[in-house]
């Protein structure tokens, strides 16, 4: 019996963070997760059972391929709880470029299809899950992945200086992007606090779909 994923969402629309802000994407959120940050914007695809439909490899190829973009995003909850190794190779034959959003807290795939790249979330202390990080993910990350750190304070904002002057400095590192809780910090506090530090290399940005759409808007 073929395995099924636990599908919370299939939806396409505009990237609204990381590397490809702005661009058209399809998107796949698995159901489950194993944190529970504090600011979670997507509570109703932290448990599998909160998928709405289960699909399997070829139904959920069926489904992407149905949309007309070769940009594909698989978040969630958390993406790397799945066996999802071979939905990524084959994807990459189809030549779509493929966006994990992982949480930090799972390990990395041992073999990078082409085509893929990460965006990886480091939490901050105010998520209430920095403890859960692994430090060995930053072994599997290129230059063309993104660390995304989601700050709610200056405190976040300094844990995130720590982690970016000792992991995304130097040739071949990931670019940093760094990002306000919704609601919890301004937006110009993270572009002083990265101008006073001299982060040159730390992109501020804000979840642009929160900002076209109502923020608690699913399937955007």
């Amino acid at each position: 019996m073929k395995n099924k994923f636990p599908i919370a969402e299939i939806f396409d629309s505009i990237d609204g963070e990381g590397k490809r802000t702005g661009l058209m994407a399809t998107f796949v959120r698995f159901a489950g997760c194993n944190l529970r940050c504090s600011y979670c914007d997507t509570a109703y695809a932290l448990r599998e059972e909160d998928a709405a439909e289960r699909l399997t490899e070829d139904e959920l190829l069926a489904r992407i391929r149905a949309y007309p973009w070769k940009r594909v995003t698989l978040t969630g909850g958390e993406p790397l709880l799945q066996p999802i190794a071979s939905l990524c190779a084959a994807l990459g034959k189809e030549g779509y470029e493929c966006n994990i959003e992982t949480n930090g807290a799972v390990p990395l795939l041992e073999q990078r299809p082409p085509h893929l790249f990460y965006t990886m979330d480091w939490k901050c202390p105010d998520s209430g899950m920095e403890g859960a990080m692994r430090e060995e993910n930053f072994a599997r990350l290129a230059a063309c992945d993104v660390v995304k750190f989601v700050v709610g304070s200056r405190r976040d904002l300094c844990a995130m200086e720590r982690v970016v002057r000792r992991r995304l400095s130097g040739p071949g590192a990931p670019r940093g992007y760094v990002s306000p809780v919704f609601g919890q910090i301004e937006p110009r506090a993270l572009v002083e606090f990265v101008r006073e530090k001299r982060l040159a290399d730390v992109t501020v940005q804000v979840q642009l779909h929160k900002v076209i759409w109502p923020p608690d808007m699913r399937g955007v």
